[in-house]
């Protein structure tokens, strides 16, 4: 498996895909038996109780996170864009940095509809960026708005 090409990866680069494993599954979990309002409702009242007065973090902890995050969703079966985001939110919070989560929607030529949901923090897109450019933002959750 790709994932694991790697061996010797350091030590946070473990706990980080660790902690993002087990986020992600829980997100996963809750998506899959609640609707999104109650989802969010909860993720962001999460995030602000692990996170209360959030740093910016620097860009080497967003790329750090970021690749945790990925990485976990091979794991995790039906881990796609929305529990990636969400359990994104939840990662940056436990170690204090700020996160928001966009959700995008675009219609291509072929008039198929098409929705895309990804994780911004001051540095930059770390989860869920490749695709983001191709869809027209049509939310976003701060839960420090």
């Amino acid at each position: 498996m790709q994932l694991f090409r790697r061996r010797r990866w350091p030590r946070a680069d473990w706990f980080a895909l660790g902690e993002a494993f087990f986020v992600l599954a829980a997100v996963r979990l809750s998506l899959a038996v609640m609707n999104f309002k109650r989802v969010e409702r909860l993720t962001v009242a999460l995030v602000r109780r692990l996170a209360p007065r959030p740093a910016d973090g620097t860009p080497e902890d967003d790329a750090r996170l970021g690749r945790a995050v990925r990485r976990a969703a091979l794991l995790v079966p039906g881990a796609k864009c929305l529990a990636q985001g969400t359990a994104g939110m939840i990662v940056w919070a436990r170690h204090g940095h700020r996160s928001r989560m966009t959700i995008g929607v675009k219609l291509d030529s072929k008039e198929a509809f098409g929705a895309h949901a990804w994780l911004e923090t001051p540095h930059g897109i770390p989860v869920g960026g490749a695709e983001a450019a191709q869809f027209s933002p049509l939310m976003t959750i701060d839960p420090y708005a």
